[in-house]
């Protein structure tokens, strides 16, 4: 299987803060994207197993062998590419977009997925920087619910973040409820409510998300061309929070049916999100809670 990787990275030391991608520490920024690049890398076939025998190495999971191209796309100046270890550099393309506004920059990640329709990958996916998948089986599971159910369903995953210590709470779904007005509105017709398919651990429940952001999408060259076809593609409709959220939900909100796993079982397709900066706001507003009381 052959996957094509947009990363959309951003860092500018002088943005303010508001950010881990407007501060001015770039480490933050490096490991996480350094963590991303590694992920990714696993995928490939350098991968063994060893035979105590004759004291040799032998390839593994060759059956389900995956093939990505990475390309990390930036405004050309604002990034911590040049601060990589080069290990990494070598493992990814860089792509220079001209755009005014820094944010404005999912939109050309979403346009360059679509310049490389013509190579055929098999999948297609949008990632931010810091998001992490350590699954596998991730692409195969996102390549097999469209292939089961129809290009017209696309399967997103709950991004998580965790603790870097024992705690009573070792690990938190970030991307949670949003107010039931604001979905209604982005989702006016949903698909069905619950999906149940089965599998060789029973069945796995889906749901039309209550929060579509997931910080990332993967899709299907039939997919991806059908998006392309539409008359909102490359808007820039910025409705929905802010340009980077929109980029990488808004336009799939207009084009397919949403679903991620339920939070019954939201593991069976997660992403990590590097850091811990929501539950560092879970903290805090629980510190806030128990002071008001």
């Amino acid at each position: 299987m052959r996957i094509l990787i947009t990363i959309l990275h951003h860092w500018n030391p002088n943005g303010g803060g508001r950010h881990q991608s407007l501060r001015s520490n770039p480490l933050p920024r490096i490991q996480a994207l350094q963590s991303l690049i590694l992920a990714f890398t696993r995928f490939g076939s350098n991968q063994f197993h060893l035979n105590l025998e004759d004291q040799a190495a032998y390839p593994a999971n060759i059956s389900k062998s995956v093939h990505i191209d990475l390309h990390v796309l930036t405004d050309g100046k604002n990034h911590v590419l040049d601060q990589l270890d080069n290990s990494f550099n070598a493992c990814i393309e860089r792509v220079a977009s001209t755009v005014e506004q820094p944010l404005m920059l999912g939109f050309k990640a979403q346009q360059h997925l679509a310049l490389n329709l013509s190579d055929q990958y098999d999948l297609y996916g949008y990632f931010e920087d810091d998001v992490i998948v350590h699954d596998p089986y991730f692409f195969l599971k996102v390549k097999r619910f469209a292939e089961y159910l129809g290009a017209q369903n696309v399967l997103l995953p709950q991004r998580y973040e965790l603790m870097s210590h024992p705690s009573s709470l070792n690990k938190l779904y970030i991307d949670g409820q949003l107010p039931r007005h604001d979905i209604n509105e982005l989702i006016p017709s949903p698909p069905p409510s619950v999906l149940m398919l089965d599998g060789l651990l029973g069945p796995i429940s889906f749901e039309s998300p209550s929060n579509p952001h997931a910080g990332c999408f993967v899709l299907t060259h039939q997919q991806l061309h059908f998006w392309t076809q539409q008359p909102w593609w490359q808007d820039q409709d910025c409705g929905f929070v802010s340009p980077l959220e929109s980029a990488a939900t808004l336009g799939l909100l207009k084009s397919f049916k949403l679903y991620k796993p339920s939070f019954a079982n939201a593991s069976w397709l997660e992403v990590e999100h590097w850091g811990s900066g929501f539950l560092t706001l879970m903290a805090r507003a629980t510190r806030k809670k128990s002071t008001n009381k």
